[in-house]
């Protein structure tokens, strides 16, 4: 089951220097948790290779509340806008402390191996913004189980309690993944209580071991209950 993972497969810190040329690197960025990397509607001026850590990328609504539209880590390429010269759509915070090489964006459109990785890192983030998006009609139990099993893939690595189970080493507390999935902090804590209960999840923030078979089935059941 682990196989079918991409974070298993997601370069690691010493691969980058394989991706991203010394000569085009810019002097590193270090964050600690809570630390912003850019703000929503500043000048989007280089793009970050995201070394190791987990950052959050944070979006005003309508309704004037911030939403979590997407988590990032090592092997991620964040400040895209800079490739056209635009302003950033998000505010992006370490989650955990984060180390990021900036780069250029014109250097990097010329260098034809960093530019194909930058171009393949935007197919993973549009693919899970199209994952998202289809998943808001959804009822927000099958939303929160299906934000699992896309942070299981993402970030997840081998449980060394269950063989079937995924760890998932994130501080994510309640609030964010309400901001992650369009819910409220109250409904979260109720919905991670039936997935408990359900053997689905157990541990609690920064140690969540996720099984994705019972995830798969947790969505179903929730899906089931509104048709």
């Amino acid at each position: 089951m682990l196989n079918t993972f991409d974070t298993l497969r997601t370069p690691d810190r010493n691969a980058m220097a394989d991706v991203v040329p010394s000569t085009l690197a810019l002097p590193n960025r270090t964050l600690e948790p809570g630390g912003v990397l850019y703000e929503t509607d500043r000048e989007a001026a280089s793009l970050y290779v995201v070394d190791y850590g987990v950052l959050k990328a944070v979006v005003p609504t309508s309704l004037g509340r911030d939403r979590i539209a997407d988590l990032y880590g090592p092997g991620d390429v964040l400040g895209l806008a800079s490739l056209d010269g635009g302003l950033h759509a998000e505010t992006v915070i370490a989650v955990h402390e984060s180390g990021l090489t900036p780069i250029d964006p014109q250097q990097a459109m010329n260098d034809r191996k960093l530019r194909d990785y930058v171009l393949q890192s935007m197919a993973r983030q549009l693919r899970r913004s199209r994952e998202m998006i289809d998943e808001a009609e959804m009822p927000v139990g099958a939303r929160v189980t299906r934000a699992f099993l896309r942070l299981a893939r993402q970030f997840g690595q081998p449980s060394d309690e269950n063989e079937h189970g995924i760890k998932l080493p994130l501080a994510l507390t309640h609030e964010d993944l309400a901001d992650l999935t369009g819910s409220s902090r109250v409904t979260i804590t109720r919905i991670l209580g039936e997935l408990r209960n359900e053997g689905a999840l157990s541990g609690t923030r920064g140690v969540y071991v996720a099984d994705p078979d019972g995830l798969e089935r947790a969505t179903d059941h929730y899906v089931m209950q509104v048709l």
